[in-house]
């Protein structure tokens, strides 16, 4: 243990009086960062866990490991079918060495960025300018241990942890101001995820405030490491920006809807909404491993109660930050407003992964409310029982829930994910030509074990879709208008895309046949926990009926609704 106090000292840069001061919180830190480790790893075996979007980036990988280019598809020029380069570069490594194993390097990368997550939030929290008290010290490193969505995407294969840690080490370091590590860390962030701009920016901003003569050393830095990225995408994509970035703003447009009238009340509702059910959400005990429903534990609305009293908790902190001129914590409630309003605004669709690093900025914010709250208690003794009651219940709450969420994501890959995705994209590989092409949503598995031309939408990783969405009229941008326009030879539909959200299907009845129907097993569907707010429990695999063909075909195997 002593050995590893030594690392942690010397990576946090801290005194050998520093670290006799926090001697016993450090001991508590690193064992909560060898649980972040145990628990993902358990997690790892135990679940299996493969998420779509993942093999999507990792597609990337194994087709430039085989010799084909790092591309998603094959023939025609590269497509930056990829949001995240270190989500790639990483998978990259280890398909190097032998193909398929590049998504497991990443998995393996993420358990010690989750130890080193943990450290960096002691690093923060212990700093002179901040002081959180130790109880509330060991809540924010615990939710970052032991919450299951710091857990799940980072071991389904997607680069979320490398994000956590980026941010917070980025924050540890315009604390302690120290140039070169800070550059790192910028530069590191833009590798992970390009909207980690407004944190770079935010950045800058405090190193120009706090010390101006730093600031060209920090972009240096910076630079150098992200650079060379920016040049090989502009010489080999043609452009610096992920293909899936234009795709998703041309296919999905703005989140605001067109047919709502903008006025305070709709915008005042949008806003509330956006948060309450979709971007705070995690502050409180739920389950995103289905994709598109969120369980809230707990509570049976739309809301927890849990999380919208952290984000208040958080935003009573953000406000005694602004007022008291609280400098150290401005960078942390920039970056809570900036990601906020841009969430809100700006993005169409909130994937569960992209909130993770807010909700951390989030919840130390709350603690920090909670910290001012607490001070208003005279007895020191009272003050610490108080935050320690208010800890644990609220860390023993996401351990109580975190067996059945591992349970219910095992459930997830073994019965939807490989039953029915994995499947149907074995299905394809067995029958499409090397000219077919199929549509579908749901790219990640078709493509990766289809090995085919895939048409998705947005288009992710389809220029000939992002083109058809540039001749279209907004209105007209979407999965069905899509499918009906660009005629592949096969179509790959959830039953829910084809009965509510298509507007009519007798183009689809009139050129396409049903020739397989994949489902979950109906003696096992009731045992995967709320396996109702799961959207890919059915579909089908439509096949285009050759010109001219009089081939009758059964209606019967078109997806119909309950009665």
């Amino acid at each position: 243990m002593q050995g590893m106090m030594s690392i942690v000292q010397r990576m946090l840069g801290w005194t050998t009086s520093e670290l006799e001061t926090h001697h016993r919180l450090t001991r508590i830190a690193l064992v909560l960062a060898g649980l972040a480790m145990v628990l993902r790893l358990v997690f790892w075996v135990y679940a299996q866990r493969y998420w779509d979007d993942a093999l999507i980036a990792c597609l990337h990988a194994e087709n430039a490991a085989l010799g084909l280019g790092l591309t998603h598809g094959h023939g025609g020029p590269p497509v930056h079918g990829f949001t995240s380069p270190l989500g790639v570069l990483i998978p990259l490594l280890g398909d190097c060495l032998h193909v398929g194993w590049g998504i497991e390097l990443l998995k393996l990368v993420s358990l010690p960025a989750a130890a080193l997550s943990v450290l960096m939030v002691l690093g923060i929290g212990t700093h002179p300018r901040v002081q959180l008290p130790s109880p509330l010290m060991v809540v924010a490193m615990g939710y970052v241990a032991v919450e299951h969505h710091q857990i799940l995407w980072g071991m389904a294969g997607l680069e979320t942890q490398l994000a956590v840690l980026g941010l917070l080490g980025t924050l540890y370091f315009m604390l302690t101001l120290r140039v070169v590590p800070l550059g790192l860390a910028l530069g590191y962030c833009m590798l992970v995820r390009p909207d980690f701009v407004f944190l770079t920016l935010i950045a800058g901003a405090w190193v120009l405030f706090q010390s101006p003569r730093d600031f060209l050393r920090v972009v240096g830095v910076a630079l150098a490491l992200y650079l060379p990225w920016v040049t090989f995408t502009t010489l080999y994509y043609g452009s610096p920006i992920p293909h899936t970035v234009i795709a998703k703003g041309i296919g999905f447009g703005w989140p605001w809807r067109s047919e709502d009238p903008v006025t305070f009340f709709t915008l005042k509702r949008h806003i509330w909404v956006t948060l309450s059910e979709h971007l705070h959400i995690h502050l409180g005990p739920a389950f995103g491993g289905h994709g598109a429903g969120i369980h809230k534990f707990f509570t049976r609305g739309p809301e927890s109660p849990i999380a919208n009293g952290m984000f208040f908790l958080a935003a009573f902190g953000a406000l005694v930050a602004l007022l008291r001129r609280q400098w150290a914590l401005w960078p942390l409630v920039a970056f809570a407003v900036v990601y906020g309003l841009y969430f809100v605004f700006c993005v169409p669709v909130l994937y569960g992964w992209y909130k993770v690093p807010y909700t951390i900025a989030l919840l130390l914010l709350a603690l920090w409310g909670v910290h001012q709250l607490t001070l208003r208690v005279p007895s020191a003794n009272w003050r610490r029982g108080a935050q320690g009651v208010f800890g644990g219940v609220y860390l023993g709450l996401f351990l109580l829930v975190l067996p059945q969420c591992f349970y219910a994501e095992r459930m997830i890959q073994r019965h939807v994910d490989n039953e029915v995705r994995r499947a149907a994209g074995l299905y394809l590989q067995e029958h499409m030509m090397p000219d077919d092409v199929v549509a579908t949503e749901a790219l990640g598995y078709i493509a990766y074990y289809s090995r085919g031309t895939v048409y998705d939408w947005p288009g992710l990783a389809s220029p000939e879709v992002v083109a058809w969405s540039k001749r279209q009229a907004p209105e007209d941008r979407s999965l069905e208008n899509m499918c009906r326009d660009l005629k592949p030879a096969y179509l790959f539909l959830r039953d829910l895309e084809v009965l509510y959200n298509f507007k009519e299907t007798d183009w689809l009845k009139d050129q396409y046949d049903v020739v397989a129907h994949f489902q979950i097993d109906p003696e096992v569907r009731d045992d995967i926990p709320w396996v109702g707010r799961n959207i890919d429990q059915v579909f089908r695999i439509y096949h285009r009926r050759p010109e001219g063909a009089a081939i009758p075909h059964d209606e019967s195997l078109f997806p119909r609704r309950a009665p």
